[in-house]
């Protein structure tokens, strides 16, 4: 097992230098040591919309650091917050100017992005993959799937309660469906590296053990 002493060093260092929140006042964090294995995140993005996720990722890893390897290719991304019910869409777009007010400023592995590619590129990181809780509100989610296994959507979140899981396919430019009462379902499996929106019947955990 390797302790994940890298990304709690950054952690730490960024908390170090924000200890004070906006209002002021001292703000106590703590950060707990994980224990993880080498899993560098691989894969393809191909030119259009991909729904994906990146299983290699800590916690609170710079957006700029995330998308390095993609920094020419990729045109904007955008996710969804479940719990900011006002204003769920946040977005970075490398092409507006600097004095826009852009949202997303840190990546995790937890949570599912929408990303713009101008042109196909391998996309490449090095991090780690370990278990990994991932918080589901009543109503839809867009949540990543932290795993390198794949897994049928029924032996995956058999213990949730949902009503539908879908996700994009960039290739065939398509949503494909899972429902539990569906009889013609084009979803079926979960797989690394994309990202699924959820229609959650309630607040609930999805534990994710790779």
């Amino acid at each position: 097992m390797i302790v994940t002493l890298v990304a709690t060093l950054g952690i730490i260092g960024l908390l170090n230098e924000n200890s004070n929140s906006i209002t002021g006042r001292y703000v106590s964090t703590s950060v707990n040591i994980l224990p993880g294995q080498l899993s560098p995140c691989n894969f393809t993005l191909h030119k259009g919309w991909n729904m994906v996720s990146f299983l290699c990722l800590g916690t609170w890893v710079p957006r700029d650091t995330v998308l390095e390897s993609v920094n020419h290719t990729y045109g904007k991304i955008f996710h969804y917050s479940a719990t900011d019910v006002s204003d769920p869409w946040k977005s970075y777009n490398p092409n507006l100017p600097n004095w826009t007010i852009q949202q997303l400023t840190y990546m995790d592995r937890y949570t599912g992005y929408w990303i713009y590619m101008v042109s196909d590129d391998d996309y490449f990181h090095n991090g780690l993959e370990k278990a990994s809780t991932i918080n589901l509100y009543t109503g839809w989610n867009l949540v990543g799937y932290p795993n390198t296994n794949a897994s049928s959507i029924n032996d995956s979140l058999n213990e949730l309660s949902y009503t539908k899981v879908m996700t994009y396919d960039t290739l065939g430019n398509i949503m494909l469906v899972y429902s539990p009462s569906g009889s013609s379902n084009t979803l079926n499996e979960l797989n690394a590296y994309k990202s699924y929106w959820i229609n959650s019947t309630s607040n609930q955990s999805w534990n994710i053990i790779p």
